[in-house]
């Protein structure tokens, strides 16, 4: 990675510089070939008309001489006199006669026909005896490449016979006509040879064809090609025949067009005719150098083009390198800076973890004994009234201070990401009865209506987090009669998105599945209290911010709708607010849930006073390795009381060491201790095999759920959280050691009880009338100091036909509701 970006720059220019020579070069060779298609087939085009003007120039040419040279022969003066010279004697004065009007009429004729190189007669013995050229008079004729034309009819096409002329070494034609007698017995031949300087010129010409354009006729003379006429021709140079593909396919009939080398091996673009009517064969020739130069030239400009961009664009990369390579610096020293921030922000937040830990370890330990022995001075009778109303003061400030430090802890946890989402299945509509019983006396206290409407669509039993979903609504519907002075708060259930509660079946049956699709559940708390200003809807949901109503109040912390919120969006939904300044307000929020067809059967433990533990059972040891003294007498004070023996240890060094000689049935072992701590103590109790036969229970009081897991890892059998309650303490000595304990005779009232339904009972102060006044008193004393086992002492007192009442009660005491049951029973 770092090769890669030490060369970056490098590699970016090079990939560039080869791609674009690449492109350039595919470019330009598309565009040569291209082009050089078009020229070839514009070149063919040209030859083709060339050669097509050419042939009929020759053709007519040809046609030209043979007719006048068939009206020279067949003139009648011309016949008669012929007949003299050919039938008289040399001495006859006729012949003499004759001889010279002949002789005068074909130099003239020759002279009004320059194409007619020269014209003679020759008798039976081929001997001239009269030409235009006197000095060929009484030579000998060789006649054998004579063109005779004599059937030849007026108009008609002929072929001529081409030969080397033995005077020019040139190729010559000579049209031949013979004289006969009446007898059709041949007396001898009118001949002429041809000036063929015409067709050279015709052949020649080469208008059109650039510099090098080439026009030649070949004829077959005997065994080989030659050129019968061509610019600059010696056939000398030749001695074996003139040869290429155009003149071959050409001699051999074939007329066409091609590239290919020529005679003199050089390429060219050719057509090449075959024309039949004169024997010969025309070829028309052009340097392909020269036919394809602008494809080249384009070529050549296209690349030469490419090539400069290429090189401007070289140079704008090489800029961009350079930039890029100051930017990678720059990004570089950037991410080494955000390495370093990122670093500091994890031991920031390692820091913020530990200090969290730590807090809510310093604050719930006093505040555990703080509440615990308040719970001991309550059962002494000895306190008088005053006493215990001051007992009860403090309880309820410390469990104030509880919840403040819960709500901080919480939002804690949330910032830090730690909080999860705990499923499970309950009770929709019993969860919705209780919060409705446990916020309708405060409501009406203050002369509210408590409106709870829950859609007939709503599923009963549903799975989501209740814990958080309780407390949403706890957050939400408390804030709503907190803040409202008259009207009321209406709370309203019901599926999202006009979604209805069906349950998939499965295959094959009429069951509804166990876990079947989820669906949106939209809850709304509606208040008609004093409104949120526009101003402050930004930051309603910001942590430690109150609305200007909540700090009049001077109440709670500002942190209760950011739990909402942030628990809302844990459980797959979102919260909304509406409001109206002066009129009321509007929260509305849904959450995922999933319908489920009825509840596993749980058997729930209700509360029952201990008396001490059961007869006829082992003395069991308990130590209590503890570093706080509070602490400390707290426990031992407790268990004491009950029957057993008890011992403690200040960390655990020396509860390691108390193990050793003591050997302790349980151990309630504090987790952060001066000296050695609870996990090192822990790891080395379970590491002995003795050590493994003891139950150890963590105490704690960390916020976060994960310190479960990690004290459970230690080795620990249980965990404990601090505030920590007698009955807990208690159910895990029956769990882990099987101790068993004397309850109260008046308890197993209960079981009876909770045969019926809290729910259907409404609990008003009216409802206390069945009691004495006497016992209201008594409630309403262990109610202000919160001891809930008085309150179970007292509820005990309830005749079994009020069961409804003694529910209701124990309802409020498991719900935490303890304010509730003071409010039903302070005095008018």
């Amino acid at each position: 990675m770092n090769f890669w970006n030490q060369h970056l720059t490098t590699k970016v220019a090079s990939s560039f510089l080869i791609l674009s020579l690449f492109t350039v070069g595919v470019v330009g060779s598309v565009a040569f070939f291209k082009a050089r298609e078009a020229l070839k087939t514009a070149a063919f085009n040209q030859l083709r008309v060339t050669a097509t003007l050419k042939e009929g120039e020759i053709t007519r040419w040809f046609e030209d001489q043979q007719r006048d040279f068939l009206l020279v022969t067949q003139f009648p003066d011309v016949q008669a006199n012929v007949k003299v010279l050919l039938n008289g004697p040399t001495t006859d004065q006729k012949y003499k006669i004759s001889h010279n009007i002949l002789s005068e009429y074909l130099k003239n004729v020759v002279k009004l026909k320059p194409n007619f190189k020269e014209i003679f007669i020759i008798d039976r013995t081929n001997k001239v005896i009269l030409s235009t050229k006197k000095r060929r008079e009484n030579e000998y004729e060789i006649l054998a490449s004579i063109t005779y034309i004599e059937t030849v009819e007026p108009g008609g096409s002929f072929d001529p016979i081409f030969y080397v002329s033995a005077d020019t070494n040139k190729p010559s034609v000579t049209l031949a006509a013979p004289l006969r007698d009446g007898n059709g017995t041949r007396q001898g031949v009118i001949l002429a040879h041809l000036n063929l300087e015409r067709i050279d010129q015709i052949v020649r010409e080469r208008k059109g064809l650039g510099k090098s354009g080439e026009t030649y006729l070949v004829g077959s003379l005997i065994t080989q090609n030659t050129f019968i006429s061509k610019e600059d021709s010696n056939t000398q140079e030749y001695p074996e025949g003139v040869s290429s593909k155009g003149i071959d396919d050409a001699m051999s009939g074939i007329s066409g067009e091609d590239l290919y080398n020529n005679y003199a091996k050089v390429p060219v673009i050719g057509v090449y005719h075959w024309l039949n009517d004169q024997d010969l064969a025309l070829i028309i020739e052009m340097h392909q150098e020269e036919a394809f130069l602008p494809a080249r030239q384009l070529a050549g400009t296209i690349v030469l083009v490419g090539l400069v961009s290429v090189g401007f664009l070289l140079i704008g990369v090489y800029w961009l390198t350079r930039q890029l390579k100051i930017s990678r610096q720059q990004l570089e020293n950037y991410s080494r800076k955000l390495e370093q921030k990122a670093h500091e922000a994890e031991a920031a937040n390692r820091a913020k973890s530990e200090f969290l830990a730590n807090m809510s370890h310093e604050l719930r330990t006093p505040l555990n004994t703080i509440l615990g022995f308040t719970q001991l001075l309550t059962r002494d009778p000895c306190f008088q009234a005053s006493q215990l109303e001051q007992l009860e003061i403090i309880s309820r400030s410390g469990e104030h201070l509880l919840t403040l430090i819960n709500d901080v802890l919480s939002m804690a946890k949330i910032e830090a990401g730690r909080t999860t989402l705990n499923e499970n299945s309950f009770d929709l509509y019993a969860m919705l009865d209780s919060l409705e019983e446990m916020f309708r006396q405060k409501a009406e206290s203050k002369g509210l209506k408590l409106i709870c409407d829950r859609y007939p669509e709503v599923p009963r039993y549903v799975q989501t987090d209740e814990s958080k979903l309780r407390q949403v609504l706890i957050n939400l519907i408390g804030n709503a009669i907190k803040f409202t002075e008259e009207g009321g708060v209406a709370v309203r259930v019901k599926m999202g998105n006009g979604q209805t509660n069906q349950l998939t079946p499965q295959a094959g049956t009429n069951l509804p599945q166990k876990v079947p699709k989820t669906c949106k559940l939209d809850f709304e708390v509606e208040d008609t209290g004093s409104g949120i200003a526009p101003s402050e809807m930004e930051r309603l949901f910001k942590p430690f911010v109150q609305t200007e109503t909540g700090r009049k109040s001077q109440q709670g912390t500002g942190l209760g709708l950011t739990i909402s919120q942030q628990f809302v969006h844990l459980m797959g939904g979102d919260i909304t607010v509406s409001s109206t300044l002066g009129h009321g307000t509007i929260f509305s929020f849904d959450v995922e849930i999933a319908p489920m067809e009825r509840l596993e059967t749980q058997t729930q433990q209700k509360r029952r006073r201990v008396l001490g533990v059961a007869p006829n059972q082992p003395k069991y040891r308990i130590l209590i390795v503890e570093d706080k003294w509070e602490n400390r007498h707290l426990l031992f004070q407790m268990l004491t009381s009950l029957g057993f023996e008890v011992r403690g240890a200040e960390n655990g060094l020396e509860g390691v060491h108390l193990w050793e000689t003591w050997e302790p049935h349980l151990i309630l072992m504090d987790m952060r201790m001066p000296v050695m701590d609870g996990y090192e103590a822990t790891k080395r109790i379970k590491a002995h095999l003795k050590g493994q036969a003891t139950t150890i229970i963590a105490l704690t009081a960390s916020a976060f759920d994960e310190e479960r897991t990690v004290v459970l890892s230690a080795g620990c059998d249980d965990f404990v959280r601090k505030p920590f309650r007698e009955e807990v303490i208690l159910e895990k000595m029956t769990e882990f050691l099987g101790v068993r304990f004397v309850y109260d005779v008046k308890d197993e009232v209960e079981s009876r009880k909770n045969e019926t339904t809290p729910s259907s009972f409404t609990l008003e102060a009216s409802s206390l009338g069945v009691m004495p006044p006497e016992w209201v008193t008594q409630l309403h004393q262990a109610a202000l100091c919160t001891d809930e086992k008085q309150i179970f002492n007292l509820i005990e007192q309830i005749p079994e036909e009020y069961a409804t009442l003694a529910n209701a009660l124990i309802d409020l005491v498991e719900n935490f509701r303890i304010d509730k049951i003071i409010d039903l029973t302070q005095a008018p």
